[in-house]
């Protein structure tokens, strides 16, 4: 997958190196990946949560805050929209 929009992680500098840690490897996977359906990415990554077509939110580990991504299936590509403290996303 492109993965775009990779600047908006800037905002969870500075939380730590597991966080740093887990962005790398998260980043690294989603380029890697050649997913070609929502499940695809669920079954990658099962703590991620499908909050609508093709938007995925992604908990960040040990900081309490989220990815949320968006993904073009069929383009592949997929787009960081924003970051979002833990209690935000809760009902989306």
């Amino acid at each position: 997958m492109k993965l775009l929009g990779r600047e908006r992680l800037d905002r969870l500098r500075g939380l730590g190196g597991q966080v740093q840690k887990w962005i790398q490897s998260w980043a690294t996977e989603v380029t890697a990946a050649n997913w070609k359906h929502a499940s695809e990415v669920e079954d990658q990554f099962p703590n991620a949560r499908s909050s609508s077509q093709g938007l995925f939110v992604f908990p960040v580990a040990g900081c309490g805050w989220n990815v949320c991504l968006l993904v073009a299936f069929p383009q592949g590509v997929a787009l960081i929209t924003e970051l979002k403290i833990e209690d935000e996303t809760h009902g989306s």
